[in-house]
């Protein structure tokens, strides 16, 4: 174990490698990916909870999520094997066109502007053709920036998810 941290130290910072990744499958790095999702989430949440009421919330719907579809991950590495990003993507039948949909759960990068979040997209949609999809969905909040870069890569807005907030 020593001698695994002391070869990690010895690598060069992950800013000045991220830009020569790679795609690959990404099962095993599950507690990376949601280790950093939930990080993330976290920030988009506006109720007020404890770390706990969130961790334990956040859990049952990962939980949930995982309970129907087909579930790919994919990971972006540096050429050390160090996480930069993923894609989560999961194949089922649409609610509205009865097709067999690719809904993109997650896709983020630690890296932004680099490619990295293209490469990962563009692998989900080719694993989703591969597997029978006939188009791709996402939900995407209205004050991220993402939304942007989601149209330039072929995304149209097709519904819009309405939400009251309930008060006591």
């Amino acid at each position: 174990m020593a001698l695994l941290k002391k070869k990690q130290i010895n690598l060069p910072p992950i800013e000045e490698t991220a830009r020569y990744f790679t795609v690959t499958d990404g099962e095993d790095y599950l507690d990376e990916i949601f280790e950093n999702d939930r990080r993330i989430s976290r920030s988009f949440s506006r109720f007020q909870l404890s770390d706990e009421e969130y961790g334990e919330n956040y859990a049952k719907v990962i939980e949930e999520l995982l309970a129907t579809g087909g579930h790919k991950f994919f990971v972006a590495l540096d050429r050390y094997g160090r996480y930069l990003g993923h894609v989560w993507v999961c194949i089922k039948v649409d609610t509205v066109d009865f097709v067999p949909s690719a809904y993109i759960y997650d896709i983020e990068t630690l890296f932004p502007g680099i490619g990295i979040g293209t490469a990962l997209l563009e692998r989900a949609e080719e694993w989703a053709r591969e597997n029978g999809a006939r188009k791709v969905a996402l939900r995407v909040e209205l004050g991220n920036p993402a939304r942007e870069w989601y149209k330039k890569k072929g995304f149209r807005e097709r519904a819009v998810i309405m939400e009251k907030t309930l008060t006591d």
